[in-house]
């Protein structure tokens, strides 16, 4: 059995050990509410075992927010971190090299008390950022100052990523994302393979994340095919996914991931 850590450390989940019988975990996180109040009303109705993300600073992410805590839905910050390229747009509170240590901790800071109800980060873009740990360790140190039992989901927006292990080594709780459904957004053929892959990396290490976003064809798909999975799978709020691992003692398993670069 594996051996737990001071702060539980999570890479991939893998099933229970010693109940073969148990469904799959499935996690779902809709990223990139906040700019349409519309869009974001139909990601919440997909249900409350989900995690929606909502980025600071925009015109409907306060409204969002209320709207989610009301309905008990489980919401997230998405912190938005610098890409590698310069013609990707970023929003005015993206946080970039060109920032100092106490310049990102108070930036940092200000984001997070945006939204009082949340349960966790993940970095929104991020593939410049994440990748260089000197960047990452005060950010990460400044949401363990901030709220202890915050946890991090690593986007993955670039294979270099040490986001996960700078959360880790802060104290924090801490999950990679292993797909994303909609990078091909405008095409349902590649939503629904996407979708699939996610279903079957759960039922071969035992849980998987996956990242969406509000885009109408994502959200089509999602709520025809949701509730047909609900018999085979269990479906979890990144939260519960942490809890449950500690509380049921999975071992850990690391498994590569499905990523897109920026």
């Amino acid at each position: 059995m594996t051996r737990l850590l001071p702060f539980f450390v999570i890479f991939l989940l893998a099933p229970l050990v010693g109940a073969a019988d148990q469904k799959p975990v499935l996690s779902l996180v809709i990223d990139d509410l906040g700019y349409s109040y519309k869009q974001g009303k139909v990601a919440l109705n997909l249900g409350s075992d989900h995690t929606y993300a909502i980025i600071p600073g925009t015109v409907y992410g306060k409204k969002l927010a209320s709207l989610a805590y009301k309905n008990s839905r489980e919401i997230i910050l998405h912190l938005p971190l610098q890409a590698s390229s310069k013609l990707t747009a970023a929003e005015s509170n993206t946080l970039t090299e060109s920032m100092n240590e106490n310049q990102i901790t108070l930036n940092t800071v200000t984001m997070l008390s945006e939204f009082p109800n949340i349960k966790g980060i993940n970095n929104h873009m991020g593939s410049h950022l994440t990748a260089i740990n000197y960047f990452m360790r005060p950010i990460m140190e400044s949401i363990k100052a901030y709220r202890s039992h915050l946890y991090f989901l690593d986007s993955l927006t670039t294979s270099g990523s040490v986001a996960h292990i700078e959360a880790i080594n802060s104290g924090l709780d801490s999950v990679k994302r292993d797909v994303f459904l909609d990078n091909e957004h405008k095409n349902p053929e590649s939503i629904k393979l996407q979708f699939d892959l996610w279903l079957n990396k759960a039922r071969s290490t035992g849980s998987a994340v996956a990242i969406g976003h509000p885009h109408p064809e994502t959200m089509t798909l999602l709520k025809e095919n949701l509730s047909l999975f609900e018999k085979d799978f269990r479906f979890m709020r990144i939260s519960q996914l942490i809890s449950a691992a500690k509380k049921e003692n999975w071992s850990i398993k690391s498994q590569p991931y499905l990523s897109k670069l920026e």
